[in-house]
This record gives C-alpha cells, sequence and structure tokens, in this order.
C-alpha cells in the first residue's frame, strides 16, 4: 500500500552548478516539503498519523528524493488519504481556480517549494501517482495571489493557542478559534515573547491587525499587539469557594426574602 503512495520531489541545480544541487537549496526543498506533508496529514487525518521513509535517493542530476510514508506506531496506515489530499490541493492550484478555500499556511509552504525555481535551482517538481506536479513560475504567481491580504483591520479573536515556533526569530504561533477559521497564524513581536510562551496550551483573547485574503469571511493572520491568556478552567473558583464570600450582600434581608423580592420585580 505504502509503495503506491511514495511521493519524489526532483530538483535540477542551475547551469552555473553544472546541474548540482546547493546544499542550501536541497535543505530548504525539504524542509518546505515536510512541512507541506505535515499539513496536509493533519488536514485529512486530523492530527499527524504519518511519517517517511526515504525509500530511495539518487544524486546524478536532477536529485531525486523518493519518499515512502509510514504508519506511526500502533497507528494505522492513513498514507493514501494525505496522498489523495495532495492530489486534491496540486490540482486545484494547476486548475489556477478559486484557492480561497485551501489553508494559508499549507500555501505558504508551497510558495517556499516554488521560489527557489529560477533562483537557486533550475527547476522543481513532485512526482506522485504518475502526476509530475511542476512548480514552475506561473505557480507561484497563482499562489502569490492567493495569499494576497485584500483588507486588514484591527480587531480581536479567541481561541486555544497550541502551536508556537520561536526558532531563528520566527516569534508565530496559531490559535484555534470554537467558531470561525480553523486556525489563524498569529505573528508577534519580541516584547511579547514571554506572554506567548506562558499561554502555550491556554485559551487566549489575541489583539492585533487582522488580515484577510481576497474573498475570505475570517482572517488568517494577525499582527499581534495583545496576548490575554484566560485561567485553566481548573483554576476558576466552583460554588464551594465562592459560598459565604459576601455574607452581608442581602442587608437586613433574609436570602429567601432577598430572592422573593426580585421575583417579583420582574412580573
Amino acid at each position: 500500500m505504502a509503495g503506491n503512495d511514495r511521493i519524489t520531489l526532483i530538483i535540477e541545480g542551475l547551469p552555473d552548478d553544472d546541474g548540482q544541487v546547493r546544499l542550501g537549496a536541497f535543505m530548504t526543498q525539504l524542509q518546505n516539503l515536510s512541512a507541506t506533508l505535515t499539513k496536509l496529514d493533519k488536514e485529512a487525518n486530523a492530527k499527524a498519523t504519518t511519517y517517511y521513509r526515504i525509500a530511495t535517493l539518487s544524486y546524478a542530476s536532477p536529485v531525486r528524493v523518493e519518499l515512502e510514508p509510514q504508519a506511526m506506531a500502533k497507528g494505522p496506515y492513513l498514507g493514501t488519504a494525505l496522498v489523495d489530499s495532495l492530489q486534491r490541493v496540486t490540482s486545484a492550484i494547476e486548475r489556477g481556480g478559486d484557492l480561497s478555500g485551501l489553508d494559508a499556511d499549507l500555501l505558504e509552504d508551497i510558495r517556499g517549494l516554488t521560489r527557489p525555481v529560477g533562483r537557486t535551482v533550475k527547476s522543481a517538481a513532485l512526482l506522485f501517482r504518475g502526476h509530475s506536479f511542476d512548480l514552475t513560475p506561473k505557480i507561484l504567481g497563482d499562489v502569490e495571489k492567493a495569499l494576497a491580504v485584500d483588507d486588514e483591520c484591527a480587531g480581536s479573536i479567541e481561541g486555544m493557542l497550541e502551536q508556537i515556533n520561536l526558532h531563528d526569530g520566527a516569534n508565530v504561533f496559531h490559535i484555534y478559534p470554537e467558531v470561525g477559521p480553523r486556525k489563524v497564524t498569529c505573528h508577534f513581536p519580541t516584547r511579547l515573547f514571554d506572554d506567548a510562551v506562558a499561554a502555550v496550551g491556554r485559551r487566549v483573547e489575541i489583539t492585533g491587525t487582522l488580515l484577510y485574503r481576497a474573498g475570505a469571511s475570517f482572517p488568517h493572520q494577525v499582527a499581534v499587539t495583545e496576548i490575554e491568556a484566560y485561567p485553566f478552567e481548573h483554576d476558576l473558583p466552583d460554588w464551594d469557594d465562592i459560598r459565604g464570600r459576601a455574607p452581608d450582600a442581602t442587608g437586613d434581608m433574609s436570602s429567601e426574602a432577598f430572592v422573593r423580592e426580585l421575583r417579583d420585580g420582574w412580573r
């Protein structure tokens, strides 16, 4: 089964390098492909279910890296659903239609795969199920257009802060709202570093500039100016904690008479 779901990354180096691929370009392509596949896995299966083995590796120009999906320990094999998702996304991009329904982070990773073409590599492509998805300047232009910010406004949004990336000054985290967008990417300044780290795993309200793609009903990114983390549920007071906190709240009246008078006031 896994053999039918193999994904091959093909990279050809620049003529100035005699077709050989530079190390930095090779690493960047692999990292972006890994990020793309991880996002597709989570989108198709709700969580990460798959890792990849290098089935074949050929350095003869062009470089070919063939990846074989594998089920994580004790889990079912879901690589086929992942490749189905890859096929759906790449087909949508190749058609050049409306891409507003595709995840912005996923499109950014595909943009990362495409940007080096003509700069640090001559060409690049993904091969799977007998189809070649060529990472061309046209693909880059269509993805750039889909990611273009159409509107922005000041506002706030709530959600669970579950992912954060501080590597090399990235300063980005994701929140997952209960309603609206599935997730929102949040970029924060260095001054909010401690607040962001302390809020991981908590429900938060993010304030800043909300960015909208063309045709989108919900923001996909926030330029953060403030992070308010709500307390964990187990830290909130229960009824036993509240009992007796305001013994004089009803004045000279009994609790029963106080409630009876409130009820009379509703008539």
